[in-house]
């Protein structure tokens, strides 16, 4: 999926220029079609009607130059994104679309920054090392390895107090070594990872008096299969980092068709205008973070801070930008805002749980 996004974002890098560093020579005939080339592009087809057999070393320079050079557009189109939130969409809609990037260009080019500097900053902090189920911890959730040595240097910090109790000092150091060891409660778990099974289905056989043969099967079929989740659970990483940009590219649609619902009986509002919304709502989603991340890595600052900030964030911007691309009023703003990230969140956690089991599923 990372080679599919970045030669999408590569092809849309393309969009961003004029092409004005290939020289053209006016009033020939295009190559692709034959018409006349007045200026730069022909008429009839569109095409650049620059002579790329030049010398290699000035047809390399000048691709560079036009891959890195952006016009104007980009410069108009990303300021009011991120700080007027719905006026790049409104003035979009209402036609005004040269003077802009293309909504789902900038996407492209928004998402693939995004997720460049998640994997990038993952591989170089650690983010994806040791992620398992954390069995000792509360509901069994997903953890990483960093995760647990900030559990045991907050253990430790606790057990170094002098005024706590005989009792607590016993559980800490209990705790402290059944992490450091690995060890976990859950029956046929050991601590080098591998799963017991024979001590798993002789658990369900003691817990499953009176069920028929075939009940009994099901249920060792299906511990046989968490067993194999639970030896293999180093491949959620790598699936995570196969199927995470191909859900978040679903949650655009999806955000569109909420839209849809939301505004379904003003015959004014069509669904072009929710997707377009939609794809500057995301885009400016993926820029908030990336520059939460990145401020993150270089500043040291904690994960409750930067949530809490660009959750605060992403709700106003989402209020403003209803308010300011279908004119809603500030009540009825606030309400679809409301439902709005309900309905985000739920959908967010089910394309996590469908991520996870997907991951599990293909071990």
């Amino acid at each position: 999926m990372g080679e599919e996004m970045e030669i999408a974002a590569a092809a849309s890098v393309g969009g961003l220029t004029t092409g004005e560093h290939h020289p053209v020579t006016p009033h020939r005939p295009c190559a692709n079609c034959g018409a006349i080339v007045d200026d730069r592009y022909c008429p009839r087809c569109g095409q650049l009607g620059s002579d790329f057999h030049r010398p290699f070393v000035g047809l390399v320079l000048s691709s560079l130059a036009d891959t890195f050079s952006l016009d104007g557009r980009l410069w108009r189109s990303v300021p009011l994104l991120l700080f007027r939130p719905g006026r790049l969409t409104r003035n979009y809609l209402d036609g005004k679309r040269a003077r802009y990037v293309p909504p789902f260009r900038m996407f492209l080019l928004a998402s693939l920054l995004f997720f460049l500097t998640v994997f990038g900053l993952g591989d170089r902090l650690g983010w994806y090392k040791d992620w398992k189920l954390d069995l000792d911890g509360p509901g069994g959730v997903i953890v990483q390895g960093p995760e647990k040595d900030d559990t045991l240097a907050k253990l430790k910090e606790e057990l170094a107090q002098p005024d706590i109790s005989d009792a607590q000092r016993q559980v800490l150091e209990e705790t402290v070594s059944r992490i450091e060891s690995g060890e976990t409660d859950s029956p046929g778990l050991i601590a080098d990872g591998k799963v017991d099974r024979d001590a798993v289905n002789a658990a369900i056989d003691e817990k499953v008096e009176g069920a028929t043969d075939a009940e009994v099967e099901t249920m060792h079929a299906a511990a046989d299969k968490v067993a194999d989740v639970l030896e293999n659970q180093d491949k959620f990483a790598a699936r995570f980092r196969e199927w995470a940009p191909r859900f978040s590219l679903m949650f655009m649609p999806l955000l569109a068709l909420m839209l849809t619902l939301l505004y379904a009986w003003r015959r004014s509002v069509f669904v072009y205008d929710h997707v377009i919304t939609a794809l500057h709502f995301q885009t400016f989603v993926y820029v908030l973070l990336t520059l939460l991340l990145l401020c993150g890595a270089l500043f040291r600052t904690g994960a409750g801070w930067l949530v809490t900030s660009g959750s605060v964030l992403v709700i106003w911007y989402l209020y403003r930008q209803i308010r300011v691309t279908y004119g809603t009023g500030r009540f009825m703003a606030g309400l679809r805002t409301s439902v709005l990230l309900f309905l985000g969140i739920s959908v967010l956690v089910l394309l996590g749980v469908g991520l996870v089991i997907l991951s599990f599923l293909l071990t």
